[in-house]
């Protein structure tokens, strides 16, 4: 780390630890007879496996003990300008737990430390830091931050402005800590037009400079990188696991450099009684598309794992290529499905879709590795769900269930499959193989008992294509304003697809990659302002 980045990091953490200190003076000041607001919280979890075996791709009993502290403020520098910066500060306390414990260093999970152990990259602590400017009918934006265009949950689709950090997989179950904030300048312009039709009319232009060139953290190959959510990847023919690429040459552009400018177009408005955007992207995927590099110049390196099996460590080579779309979302209540018996609250529709144009893939799992080829596609996007609150009073008298289905579905031009030989995308977390359809859907359930007190919920994914599954049950307790107990699980399951029996990939799909992985978390949460 610069000295530069160093001096940041180490004065982001003292305020953040500062106020930990001292929360009761996380409140509101007079800074020049304007006030400065300070806010934060800290939580402290853990994660335990449920796996009754010991594998190499995970680790009986504690995964995880990660600590978050993180700070927010805000300071109206006049009424038309205002600040705002928030911190926060990442440590997983689980490698210098299991620094002695020989199971850990044997399945090379102590070795991922320096990726997962304590984020102190810059931009990994200074959160966000912005200046607000509101002139008149304008909006203007500049600083690290966020622009979030999406209407989906637990996936993303129009929302591909700022990389993701999956890093430690599953385990963030605050979905929006995974966001991470790049320098942006965003304006946005109202004009006021009101007609019988059209209301609330906005324009929206963000531009991304690529001061720092900060691409999406994926879930890393191989126990040495990504930890204990590195996929489990196998050659079943031979015996052997992929793990982590023994060099990596992807190309990224320079701070600054046009070839890493993007620009993001949306008019935003309330159409008769439906909120509408229209978007259009033209900027850089978050990701590398990556392709296994000719595996004889040079020769992939293999190592053995504690259970016997050998570990290939190919090369790796790609590029971040342009990512173009234009789309829509759209929101709308639904007013005649609206039900006494289910409480009267008509549900809400959600759609949200794009066409993207030449898309860029890899046929990374093709045998052999020397005939992988980058490849280009039209893609369409589509996703719709249903926000719903209704009564179902057997299972509670007082309250709401909130109840939300949705459905997404990917097309890839140009392709049929799925097989060993269809394009890959490095898409949100690892290697997933895309047929020419691909559908997923999600269910997520929640109500409150005890006054609002006790919100348990359940949410699943199913990817529709290869036939698995992910599940997240989850129960959060507000003992106080300050104080938050969250208990859960995560649960993976995959099955094989008829026709693999002779594949060199058996199952390397989707949430098939995971299914060692399940565990029980729990976490607490105190925040002060």
């Amino acid at each position: 780390m610069n000295k530069k980045r160093l001096l940041i990091s180490v004065f982001a953490t003292a305020i953040t630890l500062g106020l930990m200190v001292c929360p009761t003076m996380a409140k509101e000041y007079l800074i020049f007879d304007r006030p400065l607001n300070l806010l934060g919280y800290a939580t402290q979890g853990a994660g335990f496996s449920l796996s009754d075996r010991d594998r190499f791709d995970t680790e009986k009993g504690l995964q995880s003990a990660l600590t978050n502290l993180f700070v927010e403020a805000d300071y109206k520098i006049s009424d038309r300008l205002k600040f705002y910066t928030s911190e926060r500060l990442s440590v997983d306390w689980v490698y210098p737990l299991k620094h002695n414990d020989s199971s850990w260093h044997d399945k090379e999970f102590n070795r991922s430390r320096k990726n997962l152990n304590v984020d102190d990259e810059y931009w990994q602590i200074l959160n966000e830091a912005h200046f607000t400017w509101v002139p008149e009918n304008f909006l203007f934006r500049v600083g690290k931050q966020v622009v979030s265009w999406g209407e989906t949950d637990g996936f993303r689709l129009m929302d591909q402005i700022n990389p993701l950090d999956t890093r430690r997989g599953f385990a963030d179950v605050e979905f929006e800590n995974t966001i991470i904030p790049i320098w942006l300048i965003r304006s946005e312009y109202y004009p006021r037009i009101t007609t019988t039709w059209l209301q609330d009319l906005g324009v929206e232009f963000v531009f991304n400079p690529n001061a720092d060139f900060i691409p999406n953290q994926d879930i890393q190959l191989g126990n040495d990188q990504g930890g204990i959510w590195a996929p489990n990847i196998r050659f079943d023919d031979v015996d052997a696991r992929l793990g982590s690429g023994a060099f990596q040459n992807v190309k990224e552009p320079g701070s600054f450099s046009r070839k890493g400018h993007e620009y993001a177009f949306r008019v935003k408005g309330v159409v008769k009684d439906t909120i509408v955007t229209l978007n259009a992207f033209y900027g850089k995927e978050n990701s590398p598309i990556v392709k296994f590099a000719d595996p004889l110049n040079p020769f992939p390196e293999v190592t053995i794992a504690s259970d016997g099996k050998a570990i290939i460590h190919p090369g790796f080579e790609g590029k971040f290529p342009r990512f173009r779309f234009v789309g829509m979302t759209a929101s709308k209540d639904i007013g005649f499905l609206k039900s006494q018996a289910l409480g009267s609250v008509a549900p809400v529709l959600r759609l949200e879709t794009f066409y993207a144009f030449n898309n860029t893939f890899t046929d990374a799992l093709s045998v052999p590795f020397s005939q992988n080829t980058f490849k280009e596609f039209d893609e369409f996007r589509l996703a719709f769900g249903f926000d719903w609150k209704v009564r179902i009073r057997p299972l509670n008298q007082r309250a709401f269930f909130f109840i939300s289905p949705q459905v997404f579905y990917r097309r890839i031009g140009g392709f049929s499959g799925p097989d060993p030989s269809g394009p890959v995308d490095w898409f949100d977390t690892t290697l997933t193989r895309m047929g020419k359809h691909n559908w997923t859907t999600s269910l997520f359930i929640s109500t409150v008992y005890l006054n609002a007190k006790l919100t348990p919920s359940f949410f699943w994914l199913h990817d529709q294509e290869f036939g698995s599954d992910f599940f997240r049950l989850q129960a959060t307790y507000d003992w106080s304003y300050n104080w938050r107990f969250t208990l859960g699980a995560l649960l993976f399951s995959g099955k094989k697809l008829p026709g693999e029996e002779n594949s060199t990939f058996k199952s390397n799909n989707s949430f098939d990659l995971f299914k060692h992985k399940d565990q029980i978390f729990f976490k607490i949460t105190y925040k002060w302002g």
